[in-house]
């Protein structure tokens, strides 16, 4: 009998050892989703960290005014613009980023107001010269185009002051430092599993919106800006992702739209966002034509020229009338602007370049 229950006790334990040792090896493994959480949480902190060495938990430090005279507002504007794409992204998946979305959006908001009113002085300025060229001004019309250049003048001055004041006040500098904490805690465990489905899922509905959204082409501020400014966060947020969405070169006559490639070498094909640099390429990285994002930028800089023609001569005719209105947010469009941005949105939808995106993009796996 004992040497029967010696053998029940080894045969329970040879059996039942295997059970422990996997029992203990599933505490002891990590989730398969946690494969590559760093590389998605530094895509994040790469964005936070310039700007956290631009604006100081104390503000600029009393550099608001060196800061607006140099070219670095330039620069911290695309840089915001990188961070907000990143938290436009993740925001419907980890909601507490809403605040701090808000927070870059409105100094990103507040540049941007006072670029427009920079260039309004610029754009008077190349208009009233060529103007001037072809067809010499007497007495009375420079006199006027010197009354529009103060009035515009002006208002640089009054948008720069607005702006000094938002910096002064913004609390984004002491914002930066708990957003880097933020996304270390949310973001932990958020690898490849989730990560690729969902981005590629957010970029998909991004470009849908795109195509089926309904924009009226006869107001440019909620219409013709509007729609540019959905299309341009494709781009923008490929970019900011910095490797997730690699961009590749197609062997000649591999594009999966051969038409495209007649864009080779054009300014879209040169524009920095045709060519993100992509410091740090993921483990698991999607990839798409390089000659499709060509079609998606060229669209978005003929629509910003567009833009920039429209709002510039708005801002000359609102000095001439000594209106006061925002002409930024104007909707104002004549019959000939609103043409030449549909026929622009015509081309990008006769393309399929959003299409081949979307199909690229749903090929992705982790």
């Amino acid at each position: 009998m004992k040497l029967t229950a010696r053998l029940v006790v080894a045969v329970c334990v040879c059996l039942l050892a295997p059970l422990a040792g996997a029992q203990t090896g599933l505490l002891r493994s990590t989730p398969r989703y946690r494969s590559g959480s760093e590389e998605a949480t530094a895509r994040l902190t790469r964005q936070i960290d310039p700007l956290a060495a631009v604006f100081q938990p104390g503000g600029l430090n009393g550099q608001t005014g060196t800061f607006l005279d140099s070219m670095d507002q330039r620069d911290t504007r695309t840089q915001l613009f990188r961070l907000e794409s990143l938290l436009r992204l993740y925001r419907h998946k980890f909601g507490s980023l809403n605040p701090h979305l808000r927070q870059v959006k409105e100094v990103e908001d507040g540049l941007g107001a006072y670029a427009y009113a920079v260039d309004s002085v610029a754009f008077a300025k190349d208009k009233f010269k060529a103007d001037n060229q072809a067809h010499p001004a007497d007495a009375t019309r420079l006199a006027e185009q010197q009354q529009v250049l103060e009035g515009l003048g002006e208002k640089e001055a009054a948008a720069r002051g607005v702006l000094s004041k938002l910096l002064e006040h913004s609390t984004l500098g002491a914002d930066l430092g708990p957003l880097r904490s933020l996304v270390d805690t949310k973001l932990r465990g958020w690898g490849y599993a989730q990560d690729i489905p969902y981005v590629k899922r957010e970029f998909q509905q991004m470009l849908g919106h795109v195509r089926n959204g309904r924009f009226d082409f006869t107001k440019l501020e909620d219409g013709i800006h509007e729609f540019r400014r959905q299309l341009r966060w494709f781009p923008i947020t490929v970019d900011a992702l910095d490797g997730l969405v690699l961009v590749r070169d197609d062997p000649p006559g591999k594009c999966p739209i051969p038409a495209l490639e007649s864009l080779a070498g054009s300014p879209a094909a040169k524009n920095r966002y045709s060519n993100p640099a992509l410091h740090f390429p993921a483990s698991h990285a999607c990839r798409i034509s390089r000659c499709l994002l060509w079609q998606v930028v060229k669209t978005v800089r003929d629509l910003g020229r567009l833009k920039d023609e429209a709002q510039g001569n708005l801002a000359v005719e609102a000095a001439l009338d000594f209106d006061d209105d925002d002409v930024a947010t104007s909707n104002k469009t004549t019959p000939e602007e609103t043409a030449r941005a549909e026929a622009m949105r015509t081309e990008l939808f006769k393309s399929r370049a959003l299409e081949s995106l979307t199909a690229q993009l749903g090929s992705c796996k982790p």
